[in-house]
């Protein structure tokens, strides 16, 4: 076997040394993978282009960008398999296994004569139709192409089920996978149906051979197919040294009806219900079949009562049940293609009515809506189960529902995909911090402009304003602070309720960056008179305040600001902004030197923390409390244990505002060099971040260190630069912290 395999059959998979590697989230990349492994000659650059991309998606570049994600699937360091030139393109294909290529070549060498176990691998490995999910049919000949290759590897594999079973007649039980799996590929064939009755009753299995008779029969008369009567035969056929009867679940079996006296039981009520029940498999409840079949409640019952007189259904400790699940199978897959995307959208629509409760709900409308076959229902259906997801902690659940929706709109265009787009990358992000942030940032930036040129306004104001978010995180105070007044900028023609978010976020970030603090509280007075007069509320307006307030050291009004956006954040679901709201609140307590209620709100963040993504908010409240510890038993060791960790997420703002607090308590303690040392790396990043409020701590508290120290020139470089970041616009509490600092040498002197 090669190292490398690639398989088209059901979802396109890449397997390296045994495996499964992540694909590329753009459709048209993976069925580009898709269409070179099936040509073996090279393939223009013009007839890509044309076959997967459209003139105003830049094609060339689309078609280079794919061509660069799929070379780190499939070359090596010492193999190169994807060839590209100015002219064409192909892909090497002699050492990768293909499951496509494999079955067609073993139908063409010959089915009668290759080993069993050969046929039986072959078998195994089709997991579906041809590239399941991936027709792309807005682009006409790629469709073609797709369909055609479908409807030949299906050929092929009821070729190899049809030997297969035939082969093994004498050895029913290996058989009988491959005859039920040869009706699945071929509901209404008569004959694959007829070997699984003739299967089962060599197994001794005669109730469920009456079933797929039954059903075998309805089947090809409503397809308005004939009868030859293969069906009949095989169940009559005499069955010798057949034994016992299977042991039955229940505990009273009524004599089986002749044909004469047989009911038809599947039509009508009965007929409908099956089929609604198959669908919502394996989980079904009589409430629920009720409200999407619309069928009244007496004939849920009368239908269910017939199922379960015959044994399709059961009832069981884990409610209603099929009795076996191949009965499922059949049902679902007898279903018209348009009538089951019908009906799956029905069950989405009904999900998506009310709020999701737990996660089986998440996912059920997850599948449903793509089962539907409406991309843009299922991209809102995944944004609302992630969305759910981060309610309850499930990070990476919703990480997994942000990637599929991702991958599922790359066919859309216009407005819906953008806008679909940003509520999409807002999951993502929330769910977990971007391992290439910066061209994250870059691609929100590009889609927020996208929506502003649509018009969609809001959405442009959450993409310029997650933009903002990154780029703050990561210490780009500048291009935050320009993103963050472009969010504003972008909906002041917009809604009421747009305009007042905007303008609250707006103030709230330039607040975090102390950047423009007039236009601060010029936005947010406005934002509060619209808020008022349209009764409109939004935590952005109580954290902006707060924020407001704490840099005019008002840490009173300021406390009670942040307590209602924490209540606020936490209705909503807004676990971020939740956590810092109450970091926030926790800055406060150390400035006030209350480190025992700090210890209590650390536990509450810890807890938060370790449930939020995989960023800084964790490692950042393991930090705070091994602070509170120093504070509280003069112990250093494991807060400077919990900054390794903090360090490694980068989380510069943080890791100074608890480097300036531990100085503060290093200084306390009469340990100058600790305290050098913590400013000097506090000191560091403020300035990387341009945060003048730290930056002028840090400097007042190195003056400290220098004077206890003896160091003069370092004191009066110190103390200077104090001075001259003074002038400048800073936090009421960092100036009056700065004072306290300065009048204490003569305090001491007077002393």
């Amino acid at each position: 076997m090669n190292a490398l395999a690639l398989n088209l059959l059901g979802d396109l998979e890449v397997i390296r040394d045994g495996q499964v590697l992540a694909l590329p989230p753009s459709r048209k990349t993976r069925a580009l993978l898709a269409y070179l492994a099936r040509h073996s000659r090279p393939l223009s650059r013009e007839h890509l282009c044309d076959l997967l991309w459209e003139l105003p998606d830049d094609p060339r570049g689309s078609l280079r960008w794919s061509l660069s994600k799929l070379r780190r699937l499939v070359n090596d360091a010492d193999r190169s398999r994807l060839k590209a030139d100015r002219l064409g393109v192909s892909l090497d294909t002699t050492d990768i296994d293909i499951d496509v290529i494999d079955l067609h070549a073993l139908c063409q060498e010959g089915l009668a004569t290759a080993d069993i176990e050969v046929l039986e691998y072959a078998a195994c490995r089709y997991r579906g139709p041809f590239l399941e999910g991936l027709e792309l049919d807005r682009f006409p000949d790629f469709h073609a192409w797709c369909l055609t290759e479908r409807e030949a590897a299906m050929r092929a594999q009821t070729n190899l089920l049809t030997t297969l079973v035939g082969r093994l007649a004498d050895k029913p039980e290996r058989a009988l996978p491959h005859a039920h799996a040869w009706v699945r590929l071929a509901p209404f064939d008569e004959a694959a149906r007829a070997w699984l009755v003739r299967l089962l009753l060599a197994l001794h299995r005669p109730r469920e051979a009456e079933r797929q008779l039954q059903l075998g029969t309805r089947l090809i008369r409503e397809a308005g197919l004939p009868l030859n009567g293969q069906l009949l035969r095989a169940w009559r056929e005499p069955k010798l040294a057949q034994g016992p009867l299977e042991p039955s679940t229940h505990t009273a079996i009524p004599p089986r009806p002749t044909d004469n006296e047989r009911p038809s039981v599947l039509e009508g009520d009965t007929l409908e219900v099956m089929r609604w029940a198959a669908l919502l498999a394996p989980e079904l409840d009589p409430a629920t079949l009720g409200r999407v079949s619309g069928l009244d409640t007496n004939r849920i019952g009368m239908a269910l009562e017939v199922a379960e007189r015959h044994q399709w259904l059961t009832t069981g400790p884990q409610g209603l049940r099929f009795t076996r699940s191949e009965v499922a199978t059949e049902l679902y897959e007898a279903i018209s293609p348009f009538r089951r995307q019908a009906m799956h959208r029905r069950v989405a629509e009904w999900l998506a009515e009310g709020p999701l409760n737990d996660m089986h709900q998440a996912s059920s409308l997850a599948h449903h809506a793509h089962a539907s076959g409406d991309i843009e229902l299922a991209a809102r259906a995944l944004v609302e189960a992630g969305r759910f997801c981060l309610r309850i902690f499930a990070n990476q659940e919703a990480q997994h529902f942000a990637q599929r929706g991702l991958a599922l709109i790359d066919d859309m265009t216009g407005t819906r995909r953008v806008c679909l787009a940003l509520e999409l990358h807002d999951l993502l992000y929330s769910a977990a911090p971007l391992a290439d942030w910066e061209a994250g940032a870059g691609e929100v930036v590009a889609l927020a402009e996208q929506a502003l040129e649509h018009g969609a306004l809001a959405h442009a104001r959450l993409g310029y304003q997650l933009a903002s978010h990154i780029r703050w995180a990561h210490g780009q105070w500048s291009d935050a602070h320009e993103q963050t007044l472009q969010a504003e900028r972008a909906t002041r023609c917009g809604e009421r309720r747009e305009q007042v978010i905007a303008m609250a976020e707006t103030a709230r970030c330039l607040a975090m960056l102390e950047r423009d603090l007039h236009q601060a509280a010029e936005l947010l007075a406005q934002a509060l008179e619209l808020a008022i007069q349209h009764n409109i509320g939004h935590p952005a307006i109580p954290l902006a305040q707060g924020l407001l307030s704490l840099h005019e050291d008002r840490f009173d009004q300021a406390e009670s600001y942040f307590k209602e956006a924490r209540t606020l954040c936490k209705a909503m679901g807004d676990k971020l902004g939740e956590f810092q709201a109450q970091e926030t609140l926790l800055l406060m307590d150390f400035e006030r030197d209350e480190y025992a209620p700090a210890r209590d709100r650390c536990a509450q963040l810890r807890e938060l923390g370790k449930r939020l993504r995989d960023g800084s908010e964790a490692p950042y409240a393991a930090a705070a409390e091994a602070l509170c510890h120093y504070a509280l038993e003069d112990d250093p060791g494991p807060f400077g244990v919990a900054l390794v960790t903090l360090r490694h997420a980068d989380a510069r703002h943080r890791l100074a505002v608890l480097l300036l607090q531990a100085a503060r308590l290093d200084l306390a303690r009469m340990r100058a060099e600790s305290a050098k040392h913590r400013a000097t790396e506090a000191l560091e990043h403020a300035r990387v971040l341009e945060r003048r409020s730290e930056q002028l701590l840090a400097h007042a508290l190195l003056a400290e260190c220098a004077r206890r120290l003896g160091d003069t020139a370092g004191r009066h470089q110190h103390a200077q630069a104090a001075e001259a970041l003074a002038r400048e616009p800073v936090a009421g509490w960092a100036r009056r912290r700065w004072q306290a600092l300065l009048a204490q040498p003569a305090a001491e002197d007077e002393a």
